[in-house]
């Protein structure tokens, strides 16, 4: 294989290498296990927190895989010149979805989590046009903010399942306890001892070894995965027509603004291995496949997808950029979840495995959002002011949902999620400090975090 100087960049006619069938599934195979912890944990963590069944968290982690594949091949392949950045990119569901969908599921169920999910796309395949004129809303101090905000309000959830998950009779046990801080060893060991490819599935490592470890513990019950079906096809609306509500649609609408910020770095870095310069046009195209395929999320019982940076990380590690790869991982990614069976190995998993995994993920979420905010020159009182007000606005409706309580149904179906106020507070309060600072909307590069661990 041919490389530039530069060992991180790899020829662009390399995007479009036909390799040999046997090397494409094992190197497919390898981009569907660096993301697999992250695709099965989004539905795995809103399930548990919405208080699904097992049965319908195996329609979930099913539905999922299947979308995911999707997702994948429309990126990858492209529909005409106007969906589909064409280029060695996977999708899976973005974290950043996690806490809103939690909230939503919770208050007004599945079915207007969907609406919203749907709605939602909408916007971003129309706007994506419009995306230049629509960052400038959204400078680093706003990204920033809100990505700090999903992952602090996301803490309380992996806690929560390390104790057992909400209402567990065995709350706070000590066999819980421990297996859920196991688990958080395990990935704090891979990560510091394994390189590459099995330091990008520390996740992995500690979800398999901790589910391990409870099954000696009697603490995983196999009946789920022995009396599932081992082929099914994926249905839509299982959950039932999808129902709307303004205050959800307004919450996952600001969650897909920052998801697109989010994947415009990703696109970038993509480029950047695949030695292909990313203009404007092209990640219009991306932006509107991920609209696309999380509009089909919404109607196949999935949820909004972003491209996954564990993939971009893989691209940089291998060299191997062509897109037929992760077009046969797309293909491996929907052959899994038409195979229930495989889907309801995920459903076995103890809450405290989830919870031990999902503390770290969800802090480092915040993490990424504080990152994101060094760039930002906190010299300037506005900036602090901004930052401050926001948090504190989002913290403190994240402690007390009760304060809206007597508020107008409108106005507290927006702003009872600490995610949605601190998002408003940041935007409006933003604009009205540093309007008359012409660097405050000059600072707008595409941040590189990613928020997938």
């Amino acid at each position: 294989m041919s490389r530039s100087k530069n060992v991180d960049i790899v020829k662009t006619d390399k995007v479009n290498e036909m390799l040999p069938i046997g090397q494409l599934a094992t190197l497919g195979l390898q981009h569907v296990l660096a993301m697999y912890a992250g695709a099965v944990a989004v539905p795995l963590i809103i399930g548990g927190a919405v208080g699904l069944t097992p049965a319908q968290l195996s329609l979930l982690i099913a539905a999922d895989l299947f979308t995911c594949g999707i997702a994948t091949l429309i990126q990858a392949i492209g529909i005409g010149s106007y969906v589909g950045i064409k280029l060695p990119a996977i999708l899976g569901c973005t974290f950043a979805a996690v806490g809103p969908l939690i909230i939503i599921g919770k208050s007004f169920g599945m079915q207007t989590a969907y609406g919203s999910i749907m709605v939602a796309a909408i916007i971003v395949v129309l706007v994506a046009p419009l995306y230049g004129k629509i960052l400038k809303f959204f400078p680093t101090i706003v990204t920033g903010t809100v990505v700090t905000m999903i992952g602090l309000s996301l803490i309380n959830v992996g806690v929560t399942s390390i104790g057992g998950g909400s209402g567990a009779k065995d709350f706070g046990s000590i066999r819980n306890l421990l297996l859920g801080g196991f688990v958080m060893i395990i990935v704090l060991l891979s990560n510091k001892f394994f390189k590459g490819f099995f330091q990008a599935i520390s996740v992995l490592n500690g979800i398999v070894l901790g589910t391990v470890a409870a099954s000696f513990m009697g603490m995983v019950d196999f009946s789920q995965v022995t009396n599932a079906k081992w082929i099914s096809f994926v249905h839509p609306f299982n959950f039932g027509m999808p129902k709307f509500d303004l205050g959800s649609i307004i919450m996952m609408t600001f969650v897909m603004l920052v998801v697109m910020i989010e994947s415009t770095g990703t696109y970038l870095g993509i480029g950047k291995v695949c030695g292909k310069d990313i203009t404007q046009k092209d990640i219009v195209r991306g932006l509107r496949a991920e609209g696309i395929a999380t509009f089909l999320g919404g109607i196949f019982n999935s949820f909004p997808y972003t491209t996954f940076n564990q993939n971009l990380g893989l691209l940089a590690l291998s060299k191997v950029v062509s897109r037929f790869v992760v077009i046969a991982s797309g293909i491996i990614l929907i052959a899994l979840g038409l195979v229930p069976k495989f889907a309801a190995l995920a459903t076995i998993v103890p809450q405290p495995v989830i919870g031990g995994a999902t503390t770290i993920m969800f802090a480092m979420v915040a993490v990424a959002g504080i990152q994101m905010l060094a760039k930002v020159d906190f010299n300037r009182n506005s900036n602090m002011l901004v930052v401050a007000c926001s948090i504190g606005v989002g913290l403190g409706i994240t402690a007390v949902p009760t304060l809206f309580d007597k508020t107008p149904i409108i106005f507290r179906s927006i702003f009872s999620s600490g995610i949605v106020s601190a998002s408003v507070v940041a935007v409006l309060l933003n604009a009205f400090m540093n309007h008359d600072d012409k660097n405050a909307h000059t600072d707008i590069k595409v941040s590189e975090t990613n928020l997938n661990v």
